[in-house]
């Protein structure tokens, strides 16, 4: 059997394989609030055993991906530790890449080519978890981020209409629309019911959702405290300096669109317009006869 085609049917099992447990994965967060997803708890012993055996060491090999790792498990509130993701790295870079070595070399009875295959997986299969936590945490991010003037906005007018900060707070939580910021604000709540200052409670989830625009507001909201002024009124600008920078980021999203577009026009539309073009005047050359001038 040909080597490309070998390599190409190997290179669409594994992806179809990685795409079904990225499915699962994502339904299973999507859909169970506060449970870990379903390959966690199917393999908690591997994943927990992987984990404590080369989680240590992996964080000190790449102490800016163990960083990153943690920062984005925080922002995207999944109830996982380090070295779970840790874990997962091992187990998803071990069993894809075992995969796709016996499925290589099935097909092609070639050791060598099984083994470049199981080991380009391997990697891809390692490096899958840490990008799954990123992405989860860029998603949740941006959620927040479009979800925050109005939050803003509702938590502005019921301080107009009479409340206090803490009230307003609690009338977003209460009757505000559901996600991920409305979750941080009953957090950030319940802790300043317990005993936390509120500048307390609003820097920590800051340092939660680590969001510039909202750090922003908390040192705004902080300083009209010490200083006496009107937080609805700083709470007005704080949200549409938000919409301001939403709208300057669309902008410059838009800018690049054009430079972004290059490649997969070069790569996909050019040759198939090229296609489209060139054929039907080869095709009338051929039949017209200049193909057996061209042949002489």
């Amino acid at each position: 059997m040909d080597v490309a085609v070998i390599q190409m049917l190997v290179f669409m099992a594994v992806l179809f394989l990685v795409i079904g447990v990225n499915a699962v994965i994502r339904k299973e967060s999507q859909t169970l609030s506060g449970a870990k997803p379903l390959v966690f708890r199917v393999f908690y012993a591997e994943i927990g055993l992987l984990g404590k055996m080369a989680g240590p060491w992996m964080d000190h090999v790449f102490p800016t991906q163990a960083r990153a790792i943690r920062n984005d498990l925080i922002a995207a509130a999944l109830p996982l530790e380090p070295l779970e993701i840790r874990g997962l790295q091992c187990f998803a870079g071990a069993v894809i890449g075992a995969v796709s070595w016996v499925m290589t070399f099935i097909l092609s009875l070639h050791v060598g080519y099984a083994l470049l295959a199981g080991a380009l997986f391997a990697l891809m299969g390692w490096a899958y978890p840490v990008s799954w936590v990123a992405r989860r945490a860029l998603q949740r991010k941006d959620r927040m981020s479009k979800s925050m003037p109005y939050a803003i906005d509702l938590i502005t007018v019921a301080m107009e209409a009479g409340q206090d900060f803490g009230a307003a707070v609690r009338n977003l939580v209460n009757e505000g629309p559901r996600g991920p910021l409305r979750d941080e604000f009953g957090v950030t709540l319940r802790q300043v019911e317990l005993g936390k200052s509120r500048v307390e409670a609003l820097k920590a989830m800051a340092d939660r959702i680590q969001l510039d625009e909202f750090r922003s507001l908390v040192t705004s909201v902080v300083q009209s405290s010490e200083m006496g002024a009107s937080i609805s009124g700083t709470l007005k600008i704080q949200a549409e300096e938000i919409r301001r920078r939403r709208f300057q980021r669309a902008e410059r999203q838009a800018a690049r669109a054009p430079s972004l577009m290059l490649i997969p026009t070069a790569l996909f539309i050019l040759p198939a317009v090229f296609i489209i073009i060139a054929v039907p005047i080869v095709i009338r050359a051929m039949e017209s006869g200049m193909g057996e001038y061209f042949k002489r």
